[in-house]
């Protein structure tokens, strides 16, 4: 990945606000690149969740009039009206399938474009679509199976935290029974700890993800070494609290961006009654998002290298003897 001398001066320890600043910046310079690498994914991804979804839409249709019949005559409804709404209509069929592929085995390809181009245009460089493609075909199979490592790792680690919820829920039960009303303090107390603690974990753990993705990607390495990456680097010392920082901001960004999606979903699907402006206009933000989402990560993942392991003196240092005179 090539890189400039101006990019390697301006890589240092960044606050969440410059990373948020300069990852609005290195969207909006490159934005058509960007977006138009995620779009050979979005495209064909809205056109299998549009096709894919045709039959439950007709489903919650038919579910729907059942509930607008039972309003309407004031009677509950018949349970055998339930039944044939739902088994008279199929729910799935081979676009669900394509979809459920197209997401699983397909998005690994464009998320590494995306990342590899992240990259470039942070550090000074430049690439194309093509090139953006052609290198992220080359980490493809061991992106597939970083994620399956993830997956197994998210089952894993939703066990111990269903297991350790059931504990502690059965342990403030006792508490509450013993003690009443102090009891019934405790338990919100430990509650909101446990919520918050929880948001927290999630956040470290889905920013480690995205920080083993990237090793995978620009530092060409196979999974499992991007996958002890992640959490080496978002546990250290100097990560944790950068990320827990990061993270709240990223999370704070999510909401803003799901809520735009969902009251302009909200009003194409329940006032316009189109589905296709509805999945177009989901698109379209899925787009933007990806675009924002991809840079800001990217930023964060250079600032932790910066911070933990000296990228910045690194890359100056090999500037510094590309730019040295050649001995006679």
């Amino acid at each position: 990945m090539e890189t400039s001398a101006r990019s390697v001066r301006a890589l240092r320890p960044l606050g969440v606000g410059e990373i948020l600043d300069r990852a609005v910046t290195l969207c909006v310079r490159n934005f058509p690149t960007l977006a138009l690498i995620y779009l050979l994914f979005a495209v064909p991804l809205a056109i299998f969740q549009y096709l894919g979804t045709e039959d439950q839409s007709r489903v919650f249709g038919a579910l729907a009039q059942v509930l607008q019949k039972q309003s309407s005559t004031g009677h509950a409804a018949d349970p055998n009206a339930w039944t044939k709404a739902i088994g008279g209509q199929p729910i799935f069929n081979g676009w669900t399938g394509m979809l459920l592929v197209w997401l699983f085995l397909v998005s690994p390809l464009p998320a590494a474009a995306l990342t590899l181009a992240v990259g470039a245009f942070y550090l000074g460089g430049k690439i194309d679509l093509g090139a953006a493609y052609r290198a992220a075909l080359g980490r493809w199979p061991q992106l597939i199976m970083y994620n399956i490592l993830w997956i197994f790792c998210a089952i894993l680690l939703y066990v111990i935290l269903v297991v350790g919820l059931v504990v502690l829920f059965i342990g403030l039960a006792l508490v509450t029974t013993a003690l009443h009303g102090v009891g019934v303090a405790i338990d919100v107390i430990v509650g909101i700890l446990v919520g918050c603690l929880t948001l927290a974990f999630i956040l470290v753990m889905t920013l480690a993800y995205e920080v083993g993705f990237f090793s995978c990607v620009i530092e060409r390495v196979n999974f499992a070494t991007a996958f002890a990456s992640g959490f080496q680097r978002v546990f250290s010392r100097a990560g944790m609290t950068r990320t827990l920082l990061a993270g709240l901001a990223f999370f704070a960004i999510g909401i803003g961006i799901y809520i735009v999606m969902l009251i302009g979903q909200a009003v194409l699907f329940g006032l316009v009654r189109s589905n296709v402006l509805g999945i177009a206009y989901a698109t379209i933000v899925s787009v933007a998002t990806a675009a924002f989402s991809t840079a800001y990560i990217g930023i964060f993942y250079f600032d932790l290298r910066v911070r933990k392991e000296g990228l910045d003196l690194e890359l100056a240092a090999a500037d510094a003897r590309l730019a040295a005179p050649s001995p006679v």
